[in-house]
């Protein structure tokens, strides 16, 4: 009777144990293959089919969808240039240009992974087909929940929020090359009061 008792105690340990060590090592496996080009991270091997199997648990736990590394590569970024966490009801500028693409997207998203969704009528993302630039091909696009001449992405609500800018067809989406691309800056402009 006592080794069933110790065998079970032991079993519910390891069980234990094993679940919560799992849980951390997906939880914190986010930074596995990070590429950072100043407030911009990447994981370029993530939709590859030899990613690490924490990575891959991850972005099944998360439900996104990742690019295959002949598809492109999203940046995300979570921070302006001041390191200072991204809101919805904060203005921002971000100023640049992209590496060489066919064609880049720009959206705002929740931290959960749901779009940010910026009011009737307004689109939730921008895209280079549409996007005004200047003669040297850089551009600036306006973020935030009041309308902007020119470029301007919405977004509604109060809370954090997250940009993601997604290279499609692009050089870029090596993972040997991707730590040397320059990308637009973020800067905050100012927020909402309250």
């Amino acid at each position: 009777m006592r080794f069933t008792v110790l065998v079970m105690i032991a079993l519910g340990i390891a069980l234990s144990l094993g679940g919560w060590s799992a849980k951390w090592a997906v939880d914190h496996s986010g930074e596995i293959g990070t590429v950072s080009v100043g407030q911009w991270r990447a994981t370029p091997s993530a939709g590859a089919p030899d990613a690490d199997p924490y990575s891959k648990a991850r972005l099944a736990m998360v439900g996104n969808l990742t690019l295959g590394i002949g598809e492109g590569i999203q940046f995300r970024s979570d921070s302006d240039d001041q390191g200072r966490p991204l809101r919805r009801e904060c203005t921002y500028r971000i100023a640049g240009s992209t590496p060489p693409a066919r064609i880049f997207t720009l959206a705002t998203y929740l931290p959960d992974g749901r779009l940010v969704r910026p009011g009737a009528g307004r689109s939730g993302w921008l895209t280079s087909n549409n996007l005004m630039r200047r003669d040297d091909n850089s551009f600036e696009i306006a973020i935030g929940p009041t309308a902007r001449a020119g470029n301007w992405l919405a977004t509604s609500g109060k809370g954090p929020m997250i940009f993601v800018l997604a290279l499609y067809d692009t050089p870029a989406s090596a993972a040997s090359g991707a730590s040397s691309l320059s990308l637009p800056t973020i800067r905050q402009e100012g927020c909402a009061d309250g």
